[in-house]
């Protein structure tokens, strides 16, 4: 699928069958409710490291991952006040260097901020094709917050000479994903959902403060 193509009602439909049928918006609403405790838990262990000197991050990569981490738990807030309930708050971490290692910390997150952006592409979708107006606007809300995620982390990336090209680089994000389920069955491939490395565990909303009213995205 390119990154433009949108689904119809029937191949969306078909899709939603071969994973099981279509997913509610309860479903959907957990399992993205699911990817925002995750971010903040692995945002919230790189800025742990990077407080004990494990991680190299200077001033202004921790105030800017400081700043994604409380939007990620504003967005997890939004959603479980909203009826969401994660699939796990336990995630693993397949390569330690994901948080030891500055390079491989900033490639890591560009590829995890695209997962989310997909995710909430497909969420709209689907919302649009259950007739939820209003979970599409939240979806795209929340979602367009995730690419100035990947911006930054590009341009980090390519201030340090890990990548080339504008930070800035897509007119169109990529539809990675069929559907919401798809997005949390690539969490799980990469590893970060039961996987076989150190156990994280979502810290809870009190290590991520961030101001915060549901009228904020209504």
């Amino acid at each position: 699928m390119s990154s433009t193509q949108v689904l119809t009602s029937t191949e969306l439909a078909a899709q939603g069958s071969e994973a099981g049928g279509c997913a509610t918006v309860q479903e959907i609403i957990n399992i993205l409710a699911t990817a925002e405790a995750f971010a903040v838990t692995v945002l919230g262990s790189a800025l742990e490291n990077a407080s004990n000197g494990s991680l190299a991050l200077n001033a202004e990569h921790r105030q800017a991952i400081t700043a994604a981490r409380a939007e990620e738990q504003a967005h997890y807030a939004f959603l479980t006040a909203s009826g969401a309930k994660p699939l796990t708050t336990t995630f693993t971490l397949p390569d330690l260097q994901f948080t030891t290692d500055v390079p491989a910390f900033l490639k890591g997150l560009i590829v995890l901020e695209e997962l989310f952006i997909a995710a909430y592409l497909a969420a709209a979708q689907e919302f649009s094709i259950l007739g939820e107006v209003e979970w599409v606007q939240h979806a795209l809300a929340i979602g367009s917050v995730e690419a100035h995620h990947r911006v930054a982390a590009r341009f980090y990336a390519v201030e340090a000479g890990l990548i080339a090209g504008p930070p800035n680089d897509v007119a169109f994000q990529k539809a990675k994903f069929k559907n919401v389920r798809a997005a949390a069955a690539e969490l799980k491939r990469l590893g970060f959902i039961g996987g076989g490395g150190a156990q994280m565990s979502y810290p809870g909303p009190e290590v991520a403060p961030f101001c915060w009213t549901r009228s904020s995205v209504s």
